[in-house]
């Protein structure tokens, strides 16, 4: 018991009979013993049971020098004098006993309580983790406060061989072996190292922390360090379970989209190729017309660009969906793009009719043209596939807001009434058995390429029949002329 806890004890029993002896001849000594009492109940709840003890030995002194006749003398020589001293000091030790041991309970209740307050804080920030890594920089945090833990590291199993200072792998396997948790002396005298397993059904790991030296080995800290190991250890096997499950949903989807890969290509490559195949056999006979061998030519050519859309699809695809994609994005007119998609248009479906509604006076926008071609492409190629040959495809630009839309309209079947959303999905068509060639991805890459612009790629029906494509993108603020020349 250090001396700033004593001096306050035996300075507040001489303080109040310094305070009583004026009043000595007013106070009853009855009164007095329980003042000395009431000293002794203050001093045991504030300062513990060392402090009671010796305020109640003092106060008993005072009070039988003091205040039990002869005064100023402990000569006492009536024995109801002697008693009430006697009596006085057995109930000061037994009442400042009690009042320690109260505030001692009361210590531990609060010392739990904000022990299952730091553990559930624990657990909750460890319900949000998603990694090894997240669950250690949580461990450090509870620990850091919890205990002045410093250096705080979650080690897998792997890492036993090469351990980081003043780690040894001896220390960390003999640890695992012995399934509690080890305090060994660190490099540093003022800390302890201490070492808890963290073994469950998944790989097991071990919690390594320096605790400060004087409280590494009390019970509270062990049974403190037992209980946010075993929270620790749910953590750790629930991220393990949860990669388990990633690495197999990915694994899964993979295989789902090679088999739809696969499947597409064994239906859309195969029938062209095999027009191909015939018409070269054909053209190889030489019995032919002119004529005939030109319009053999053209349908060639067609079926090899058929093809070479389902293979740049493909790639388009595989670029957005890695993420390697780059945009070239430049302030530009969209109607330029427009013009340009639908001279592909032209050269595809040359007796297709497409009507334009574009007004005039539209501002620049800042987009990859090439990207954006090819949702028009898309969209364009989308609407003539799936509308009747004698009906036009319309597309129509309008400006809502900060928003700027290219609408692509047919008179075709329109949407399904519920699952439209569905149509973007890879290897996703409008008729699932259908001989209209294409895989299911146009629509998927002309969202992923609206995204990635910063607009959306919206589907609805439109009033008596069809349905409306619409491509939206932002307008934003275009650079001035004066802005252009201060470029460098």
């Amino acid at each position: 018991m250090t001396l700033h806890k004593f001096l306050p004890a035996l300075l507040v029993s001489a303080g109040l009979t310094l305070l009583m002896l004026p009043l000595q001849e007013a106070i009853d000594l009855s009164n007095t013993a329980l003042l000395y009492v009431l000293v002794v109940v203050v001093i045991g709840s504030h300062y513990g049971r060392g402090p009671a003890i010796a305020a109640a030995l003092l106060s008993s002194l005072l009070y039988a020098h003091v205040f039990v006749p002869p005064l100023f003398s402990l000569a006492i020589t009536e024995v109801q004098y002697l008693l009430a001293a006697v009596v006085m000091l057995v109930v000061a030790l037994l009442v400042g006993h009690l009042t320690a041991s109260l505030k001692s309970q009361a210590e531990q209740v609060q010392a739990r309580e904000t022990q299952a307050r730091a553990l559930y804080d624990l657990a909750r920030h460890l319900s949000a983790a998603q990694t090894p890594t997240e669950v250690e920089e949580i461990a450090s945090r509870f620990l850091g406060t919890a205990l002045q833990a410093t250096h705080t590291r979650i080690l897998p199993e792997s890492a036993l061989a090469a351990p980081p200072a003043p780690l040894t792998t001896p220390l960390l396997q003999s640890a695992l072996a012995g399934r509690h948790p080890l305090l060994s002396a660190g490099g540093d005298p003022r800390h302890t190292l201490a070492l808890i397993p963290l073994i469950a059904s998944g790989p097991p790991h071990v919690l390594a922390c320096e605790l400060p030296a004087a409280q590494a080995g009390s019970d509270a800290t062990r049974e403190l360090l037992e209980t946010a190991s075993s929270v620790l250890t749910v953590a750790l096997e629930r991220t393990h379970f949860a990669e388990v499950a990633r690495e197999t949903e990915l694994r899964r989807a993979a295989e789902s989209l090679r088999s739809s890969i696969l499947s597409a290509l064994s239906h859309d490559l195969r029938t062209p190729l095999t027009v191909m195949v015939g018409l070269a056999d054909a053209l190889a006979l030489g019995k032919a017309s002119p004529e005939r061998q030109k319009s053999m030519l053209n349908a060639l050519r067609n079926q090899a660009l058929s093809i070479n859309q389902l293979v740049t699809n493909l790639l388009d695809m595989a670029r957005l969906r890695s993420g390697t994609i780059e945009l070239n994005e430049a302030w530009q007119p969209i109607d330029e793009v427009i013009g340009a998609t639908l001279q592909q248009v032209r050269t595809h479906w040359k007796d297709r009719e497409v009507t334009l509604d574009i007004p005039a006076g539209l501002p620049p926008l800042r987009f990859d043209a090439v990207l954006v071609e090819r949702v028009l492409w898309n969209l364009l190629e989308n609407a003539i596939k799936y509308s009747p040959a004698d009906t036009p495809v319309e597309l129509v630009v309008r400006r809502f807001g900060d928003w700027l839309d290219v609408m692509v309209c047919d008179w075709g079947p329109g949407l399904p009434a519920e699952g439209a959303e569905e149509l973007f999905g890879l290897f996703r068509r409008g008729q699932s058995e259908s001989s209209i060639p294409g895989v299911g991805l146009g629509l998927a890459i002309a969202r992923s390429i609206a995204e990635a612009h910063g607009g959306q790629v919206l589907a609805e029906n439109r009033m008596g029949g069809g349905a409306c494509f619409r491509l939206r993108l932002p307008l934003g603020s275009a650079p001035t002329l004066s802005d252009l020349k201060d470029e460098p």
